[in-house]
Formats: structure tokens, sequence, C-alpha cells
């Protein structure tokens, strides 16, 4: 079963589908990940068997996949869509930068100044439901590269978010745009 938000289009019993990125391949030091190809046996919402579901709503898609690719959540934030229809697979992305001027630093409302992105950097990337730790490879400007530790999956021009870690928590540091 896999179950959460429509965020566009929608879904019928009997539509093949992907999950992306979909499962860790590894192959001695080389790691790659292969989208998982399945298809809808039944729908559900709102606690009724549906035939289709569109944007809007949450979903709750019964395949016929093993339940041990589920196993410990690994599939929490993956990109499920018809196929032919799955957006980009990023492990390296291009952002346009939008840095907040202050970010929270703790009680009492204090703020400090968002300082510019620096080379080698760790951030936490957020895109819609996945999360991944990116470390910038290139910045420039109000442009960055972000090489990130797990993928995601994410149409260009999607928005994503951008924290910075601050002592032992991760703070908003502002968002970015997927060029």
């Amino acid at each position: 079963m896999i179950g959460g938000s429509i965020v566009s289009g929608s879904f019928n019993v009997g539509d093949k589908v992907c999950v992306a990125p979909g499962r860790k391949i590894v192959q001695g030091k080389k790691v790659s990940w292969e989208p998982i190809n399945t298809k809808i046996i039944s729908l559900k919402g709102g606690g009724n068997d549906l035939e289709s579901m569109h944007a809007g709503g949450l979903c709750g898609m019964a395949t016929p996949l093993d339940p041990s690719i589920t196993k410990a959540d690994e599939l929490s934030g993956q990109v499920v869509a018809r196929e032919g229809e799955l957006p980009p697979i990023w492990d390296e992305v291009e952002l346009e930068l939008t840095l907040l001027k202050e970010m929270v630093t703790g009680g009492g409302g204090s703020a400090d100044p968002v300082r510019p992105l620096q080379p080698n950097e760790m951030l936490m990337v957020n895109a819609a439901t996945a999360t991944s730790v990116g470390v910038v490879s290139f910045v420039k400007g109000t442009n960055a590269t972000l090489t990130l530790r797990l993928p995601i999956c994410a149409s260009k021009g999607g928005r994503i978010t951008l924290s910075r870690r601050i002592g032992a928590r991760w703070r908003l540091i502002g968002y970015a745009t997927i060029m």
C-alpha cells in the first residue's frame, strides 16, 4: 500500500505507475537509484474503495509490490507518477537562491542575519515531503549547485527549502528554484 497526497493529475485503478527515485542499488562502491514500476490494483480515499482519485485528496494505492520494499519507510518522501510522467530524478541540482534576511535562532524571537552560502557547506533540502542533505559544490551570487546525498524527484522550476545546521538544529535559511 502506498499512501499520500495527490498534488496534480489523477490516478485510476489499473494505471501503470513509477515510484521514484525508487530503490537503492549498491554495486561495490557505486550507489545508484532505480525507479520502481508497478500497477494500481485498488484505490482508497475517505474510507471508500474508488475507481479513480484526483488532485486535492489523500489517497491509498494498493499495488502488487512486495511489502519488504517498503520496510522502514524506505520509500517515504518518494514520488508516484503514471508511467512516462515522472519528474526528473536529481542527485545534483542547479538552483536559483532566495535567502531570507534573518533566521530564527532560538526562543524569545531572536534572529540572526543569514550569511551567503559557502562552497563545501552542508545544507538540508526539502522537496515536497522528500528530505535530503546536500553539499554546496558551486555558488556564485544567487546561483548554486548542490550535490545530494539522497536523490530527489522534482520538476524543473520546482521549489525546495534550504536549512543550515546551527548548533544541534536545522534552521530555515531560504528557498530555491530548480533550474
